[in-house]
């Protein structure tokens, strides 16, 4: 009887021993899988913010570029304006240039007229 109780009790302490290393593998596994899981969140969040920063960065050089072009717009079209507004002043001074030209020219024909029409009635 004492032989059967012994044999009992190993084979109990055994089935403990057994059940205790069964739980701790189990507790390993699920301990490794929540350190995998923590892990690839914390990859993924590290992946989101590279994409945010990346973005913001794309959004900033294009409005740095927008506004550049603007600025290069501008100032040609402030070029062209100065450009058409001294061409039309050149123009608008030679056509005054010219018509003074042209009256001046007049009042000399005139004068000489009158001079040479005042000499042909003294003569005659």
């Amino acid at each position: 009887m004492v032989i059967v109780m012994v044999i009992v009790m190993v084979i109990v302490i055994q089935l403990l021993i057994l059940l205790l290393l069964i739980i701790f593998v189990v507790v390993v596994i699920i301990i490794i899988i929540i350190i995998i899981i923590i892990i690839i969140i914390i990859i993924i969040i590290i992946i989101i913010i590279i994409i945010i920063i990346i973005i913001i960065i794309i959004i900033i050089i294009s409005i740095i570029i927008i506004i550049i072009i603007i600025i290069i717009i501008r100032i040609i079209i402030i070029i062209i304006i100065n450009i058409i507004i001294i061409i039309i002043v050149f123009v608008v001074v030679v056509i005054i240039i010219i018509i003074i030209i042209i009256i001046i020219i007049i009042i000399i024909i005139i004068n000489n007229n009158i001079i040479i029409i005042i000499i042909e009635i003294t003569l005659s």
